[in-house]
């Protein structure tokens, strides 16, 4: 059968309404699953242990071995399964800023020095066919008390000849624009791989750095062509909102609304040796938003360009180096915001700009170092003087570093519970230079941006 045909199994809208049922169905399969094994199901279903796809044995980052396995549909592997597709993980972790925050970090927490159990989450995860196969996440989050479907995504994806060029092809359904990329210099996969959920955090960032994450549901198609060019395109729809609110747990006012269709697509070039690996690509989306939830003043229009590149040394198991860095440019057309009163612009810009880099010494111990910087369009109203959250002058400009070492005991070939146990200690520190437009009074409230840097220890265990 030809490869389209397979695909689209004769009509692409019918394809999309069965992925999309099937994808909330294995959603809400997680949700109500007993917990039992972890994304693991992954290193059972190959016989490879974690540290032969990702980096320091532990997600997300990936290995060029990580990255086609992910391509040709988490399907690759033929050992019989010991457990089923499920599997789990856990965070609990100690947080402390260098002021803190009055009223507490959130409901029912103290100002500072706090200690939270920040997500257990629950995995569908391996082949489901040949060629087909499935990552859903359902998760409880500790913070806010409540569970609600997470990343999650059906891919079909399978190694073809076009002609002379050998090529992987696929088409994915799923509910986070940028999951779906194979390389860490894009948003859903990029550093920091996790944060704290009790900092401040910076006011401003593009729509395509996670404000549609969950909210949305869409369908893309992509190719690596004889393993130099990878190429994916597609588009992004609003869940309705009873799925949103009753059935998958997020709320409608959680964030943006698109009206119709938001285009997506995804180019890079990458070259892979048996030493080193590298990419430079470009992603975007354009989305027309009701601001708000509020439809009574039409849309604003969000347009998001970026940049990025990866580098990776492999020339031993024991020493790995990375380099990943992005830039996303986003100009904004805020009509409806402005008719509304919740911007005093009607045009606006932001940049923002990422870049990192790691070393991992035999997959167990792993030093990174990254810097982060935001700028944009002054906007008053938008941002607006508040204790901690606001800006003094309006400006959504902020600059900081993060500095990380984690350790990572198993996740090995000869690992003690392989694959069933998985365990990464981190230290992480955040630091700010600037926080939403200032250095010293940024929020109008005394506040300066020293003040919001984050200690922060992580105790990550997958099972």
């Amino acid at each position: 059968m030809p490869v389209a045909r397979e695909l689209l199994s004769n009509h692409p809208s019918s394809f999309l309404k069965r992925g999309l049922l099937a994808l909330a169905t294995l959603a809400g399969a997680g949700l109500l699953a007993q917990p039992a094994s972890a994304l693991p199901s992954f290193s059972d279903q190959t016989g490879d242990p974690c540290s032969a796809c990702h980096v320091g044995s532990f997600g997300p980052q990936l290995t060029a071995h990580g990255r086609m396995f992910k391509l040709t549909g988490y399907s690759d592997g033929t050992r019989k399964r010991d457990l089923p597709l499920l599997s789990g993980m856990a965070e609990w972790s100690f947080e402390n800023t260098a002021k803190g925050q009055p009223g507490g970090a959130a409901s029912g927490y103290g100002d500072n020095n706090n200690t939270a159990f920040d997500q257990i989450s629950l995995f569908l995860g391996g082949r489901i066919y040949d060629h087909l196969g499935v990552f859903s996440q359902t998760t409880y989050a500790g913070v806010s008390h409540h569970w609600a479907w997470d990343q999650s995504e059906i891919r079909y994806g399978r190694e073809v000849e076009l002609g002379p060029v050998d090529s992987v092809v696929g088409m994915t359904i799923n509910n986070t624009p940028t999951m779906t990329d194979p390389f860490n210099s894009t948003p859903d996969w990029g550093f920091p791989y996790a944060k704290s959920s009790l900092a401040p955090s910076p006011a401003a960032s593009a729509l395509l750095e996670g404000a549609l994450a969950q909210r949305v549901v869409g369908s893309t198609a992509y190719g690596l062509f004889d393993d130099l060019i990878y190429a994916e395109a597609g588009g992004y729809r609003m869940l309705t909102q009873l799925n949103r609110h009753e059935t998958l747990g997020v709320q409608p006012t959680d964030g943006p609304i698109v009206k119709g269709t938001a285009p997506y697509w995804r180019l890079a070039l990458q070259h892979e040796t048996n030493t080193y690996s590298a990419s430079f690509g470009t992603t975007g989306m354009i989305a027309d938003v009701y601001p708000g939830n509020d439809n009574s003043a039409g849309t604003d229009r969000y347009a998001d360009y970026g940049l990025d590149s990866s580098f990776q040394w492999h020339a031993n198991k024991r020493h790995v180096f990375s380099v990943n860095g992005s830039a996303m440019a986003e100009k904004a057309k805020l009509d409806a915001s402005n008719a509304l009163g919740n911007s005093g612009r009607d045009r606006s810009y932001l940049g923002t700009y990422h870049l990192n880099g790691s070393y991992y010494f035999d997959q167990t111990y792993g030093f990174t170092v990254g810097g982060f910087k935001s700028h944009g369009s002054v906007d008053s109203t938008a941002y607006a003087p508040a204790a901690i959250s606001g800006s003094n002058n309006g400006k959504p400009d902020s600059t900081g570093y993060i500095l990380q070492a984690d350790y990572t005991p198993f996740g090995k070939e000869d690992s003690w519970g392989g694959p069933w146990v998985n365990l990464r200690f981190a230290l992480q520190y955040t630091g700010y230079t600037k926080f939403n437009g200032g250095t010293s009074n940024y929020d109008g409230n005394g506040r300066n941006a020293s003040d919001n840097n984050t200690l922060w220890f992580l105790t990550w265990f997958a099972f």
